[in-house]
């Protein structure tokens, strides 16, 4: 969090975003960053971190159609027959994708093991997705005023990152668990490039489609990352998914054209 607070404060002040804000926002950019990232990355992490990616990505796709369902009741947002047809078949592709998207003999490895309570993951995935959604929501608004993608994405992170620095045990701020050792060069190195690539890149992106489009459309186009990580999955395990996964992805793909 503190390399992509770095980067985007660069890259917003750079591109003069800041003057796009006012004191007005800073109440919605607190609830987006502290709901959205706060309590919504964090609960991710602690899922993915108990049941897997795989398994945490199926649930947290209820993110997209929780901010859909905002998106009509507060900004009254609507699909038409087909679009809503495609947001069917992507999210029903999605669950089948990610359902089937390990063979069996694969549960032994670090991406497929279960670490403590199957529940306790699926509800920390489930607050995870209600987060997400509730911090899209939030920064709409701001978004469809004219603020810059790049200095919303900023004062959310910025946001987030003190709350997270707050929370934190002083141990954690400088050190991964005993067992571990501290972070290494490499690992700082892996820090911010997952940081440049999931969240300058990525969220921003996001932010930049809510605020130019349909917030249930963007969601759940969003929501289609757990399709993308099945052949990546497939690259680091060598096992090919099944069958159902590639029906899975078939409909997200059908889906996806319709919805758009």
């Amino acid at each position: 969090m503190l390399y992509v607070s770095a980067m985007l404060i660069v890259m917003a002040t750079a591109t003069g975003g800041w003057s796009t804000l006012d004191s007005s926002d800073l109440g919605l950019l607190a609830v987006s960053g502290l709901v959205g990232i706060l309590v919504g990355d964090l609960s991710l992490f602690t899922a993915m971190a108990r049941i897997g990616p795989r398994r945490t990505s199926v649930l947290f796709t209820s993110n997209a159609p929780l901010a859909a369902i905002g998106g009509v009741l507060l900004f009254g947002e609507s699909f038409a027959p087909w679009a809503l047809v495609g947001a069917v078949l992507t999210m029903g592709g999605i669950v089948l994708a990610v359902n089937f998207g390990s063979r069996s003999g694969t549960h032994s490895n670090v991406f497929e093991r279960v670490e403590g309570s199957m529940v306790a993951g699926a509800v920390w995935a489930g607050v995870g997705a209600v987060g997400q959604a509730l911090g899209a929501l939030a920064v709409k608004p701001i978004l469809d005023d004219g603020a810059d993608t790049l200095a919303v994405a900023a004062a959310r992170v910025v946001i987030a990152t003190i709350a997270l620095w707050v929370l934190a045990r002083p141990g954690d701020r400088l050190a991964r668990p005993a067992r571990r050792g501290a972070l290494l060069p490499m690992d700082h190195l892996r820090l911010a490039a997952s940081g440049f690539v999931a969240m300058v890149l990525g969220m921003s992106l996001l932010l930049w489609s809510l605020g130019h489009g349909d917030t249930g459309v963007a969601t759940i186009l969003s929501a289609t990352t757990p399709v993308i990580l099945l052949p990546l999955l497939w690259l680091r395990m060598r096992q090919l998914p099944a069958l159902g996964a590639w029906t899975g992805a078939a409909l997200t793909v059908v889906g996806t054209a319709l919805l758009l």
